[in-house]
């Protein structure tokens, strides 16, 4: 069905919207216009269409913080997949997005499509790292999305292994000595391309607006790093 066919489609059943059922990957969005207006798409959104940098339209509302549209992306999408892709630049949604609320609306997002394993996935996709080795957390927090960080990264994979590799230091004795091993590669795993860790970052940034109680999260829980 090629383009001028679907709209057609979809302009002569627009007045039944209530009981059809939108087509799974395009949608006429000026009955949602409202939802809608701070995206510049024309008449149909494509779940799957990609830009210039292989970016979709969830992470052009998820870039301007647009909540709503992520509402309505949610509504038509047929599934969570939309939620899953990369971009070129390994980026996923959780990489750009713009703020706070946006971060737990595209969390909302995968819990809908996803309920029985939505934290497994929401770990995987916060453990992906795009091409500048910045996991979508220790994006936010280059971005100065101090309070994004704080609240997530406690949740994530790679927080786990170092509060598992501390926990071992604490202990002392031998097996602070064989944590030693793991905290080196730990460490590593850590660091974007500028080379410093998270905790490294925060503490260069200490006159950025939060990086002080990022500093005193890293102090607390994983003083090695």
């Amino acid at each position: 069905m090629n383009k001028k066919l679907l709209l057609g489609v979809l302009l002569l059943v627009s007045a039944a919207a209530v009981q059809a059922k939108p087509y799974p990957r395009a949608y006429d969005v000026r009955q949602v216009s409202s939802v809608v207006e701070n995206i510049h798409f024309h008449r149909t959104v494509h779940l799957d269409k990609e830009d210039q940098f292989g970016y979709t339209p969830v992470f052009a509302a998820a870039l301007k913080g647009d909540v709503r549209t992520l509402a309505f992306l949610q509504r038509i999408a047929p599934d969570g997949a939309y939620l899953l892709k990369k971009g070129k630049d390994g980026n996923n949604v959780f990489h750009i997005a713009r703020d706070k609320q946006t971060f737990q609306a595209l969390v909302r997002s995968l819990r809908k499509f996803y309920p029985q394993d939505y934290q497994a996935r929401l770990q995987t996709l916060l453990s992906q790292k795009n091409n500048l080795k910045e996991t979508p957390l220790r994006a936010q927090l280059n971005y100065g999305k101090t309070d994004v960080f704080l609240k997530y990264f406690p949740q994530t994979l790679q927080f786990e292994r170092l509060r598992r590799i501390q926990e071992k230091i604490n202990q002392g004795g031998l097996v602070a000595q064989l944590a030693e091993y793991e905290k080196t590669a730990a460490v590593e795993s850590t660091k974007d391309l500028s080379g410093l860790t998270p905790a490294a970052f925060a503490k260069r940034n200490l006159s950025r607006p939060g990086m002080a109680e990022v500093d005193a999260f890293f102090t607390q829980h994983l003083p090695f790093l």
